[in-house]
């Protein structure tokens, strides 16, 4: 009962402390858009991110944002990340740093700055929902592995 649309995902908890102009929604998900700001908090908050890789120019990286990213179960998922948005144009470096060779790419990366999954390519909402998951249930892993 109410106004809007209800299958949309409310922003996460952690991001209600960061400004607004930091913030931007791409269907079902909120995305950083400052990498540092981004990375800062998953260190915080000891929560993994997914960085996605775009262009403006990207046709691929727009289809995805538009498809992908409405899909409820990548909405659900996306709660568990810090998702930070990287504009490859402005992000030279960045891109680099992940070895970033093609668009769009989403890595997602521990918070301790481990990678954990990397896909390359416009993903439909099932692979990404399936990268997500992978990535979470590897970041288990690993955690369980270095409390041993």
């Amino acid at each position: 009962m109410g106004c809007g649309d209800a299958s949309r995902k409310s922003q996460p908890e952690f991001l209600t402390a960061v400004d607004s102009k930091f913030i931007e929604q791409h269907g079902q998900l909120y995305f950083v858009n400052d990498v540092r700001t981004g990375c800062q908090i998953a260190a915080d908050r000891g929560i993994p991110c997914l960085f996605f890789f775009t262009a403006e120019w990207c046709t691929f990286c727009h289809r995805m944002a538009e498809t992908a990213f409405s899909d409820a179960r990548v909405g659900t998922l996306g709660q568990n990340f810090v998702c930070v948005l990287v504009d490859a144009d402005q992000e030279r470096d960045v891109c680099a740093y992940f070895a970033v060779s093609g668009f769009p790419t989403v890595e997602f990366v521990s918070p301790q700055g481990q990678s954990l999954q990397k896909l390359v390519g416009q993903q439909s909402a099932e692979n990404l929902a399936a990268g997500m998951q992978a990535a979470l249930s590897r970041l288990a892993w690993l955690s369980g592995s270095q409390l041993r």
